[in-house]
């Protein structure tokens, strides 16, 4: 995608906190919104801001979701969302008509479904390499295609990879994946297996995923709701990087 012409933050300003249904329930797939702004940056290409979103933006270690918005006269493809202040910026490819103020969102769900099988992949990888090495301070991860990686602090040697896919497709298996919001004097009840808490922002409020059996921490990723979903996880690579150790990894059915 071309770089943006336009500061997300000046489209957003003003505007109320979007409803982000990516958060209630990863699984919907389709949604009806008003239209709050449109701006078009050149050609065909808009910003559109919605009231609500099924589209989780890029961001908390994920790619933007893509799909399309449609309207009675009007149909844009959703090319990338964006977050400012709570806001929900969708950055589009108008396809025909003009946009209008009532609207029906729609995932490429292919797409989300993958995005979430990763994700919720890269954190039992997480359970994985602390089993194999004592701890996974992570210090970046990418859970989408087109190549997915995580990121830790630990120095991991390439001859120990064979043995976090084991691990990670022994957890893989059937566990159900709860996700909750908690006020923040409950977090050390709830989280376990949860690494850099030390740098985790106050808010008034934490989303908590929570893998049963093998981690529950602080995230605001869209996941499946059973491991089984998953599939065969496959660690398909390692790179040596500023701090740490980048694993690649990738699921299949």
């Amino acid at each position: 995608m071309s770089k943006l012409l336009v500061r997300i933050e000046e489209i957003a300003r003003g505007l109320s906190p979007t409803n982000k249904i990516y958060l209630a329930d990863s699984y919907v797939r389709k949604c009806k919104s008003r239209i709050l702004k449109v701006m078009r940056e050149k050609g065909s290409n808009y910003y559109i801001v919605p009231d609500s979103s099924i589209f989780h933006p890029v961001g908390g270690g994920q790619p933007s979701d893509q799909g399309w918005i449609r309207g009675r006269n009007f149909e844009a493809e959703v090319r990338k969302a964006l977050e400012s202040n709570d806001v929900i910026v969708l950055y589009c490819k108008l396809i025909k008509g003009e946009v209008e103020e009532d609207a029906e969102q729609e995932l490429d769900w292919e797409r989300r479904h993958l995005i979430m099988r990763l994700h919720t992949a890269g954190h039992i990888i997480d359970r994985a390499v602390a089993d194999l090495t004592g701890g996974a301070e992570t210090i970046g991860a990418f859970h989408g295609p087109p190549r997915a990686h995580v990121d830790y602090k630990t120095k991991i040697e390439e001859d120990l990879l064979p043995e976090i896919e084991r691990r990670a497709n022994k957890l893989v298996e059937g566990r159900e994946v709860i996700v909750r919001e908690i006020a923040p004097e409950d977090l050390e009840k709830v989280i376990y297996g949860a690494p850099n808490l030390d740098r985790l922002p106050k808010a008034e409020r934490y989303r908590i995923v929570e893998i049963k059996g093998v981690n529950a921490m602080p995230c605001t990723g869209t996941h499946v709701r059973n491991t089984s979903e998953v599939g065969m996880i496959s660690i398909t690579g390692i790179e040596r990087i500023e701090g740490g150790t980048r694993i690649y990894y990738g699921v299949r059915p």
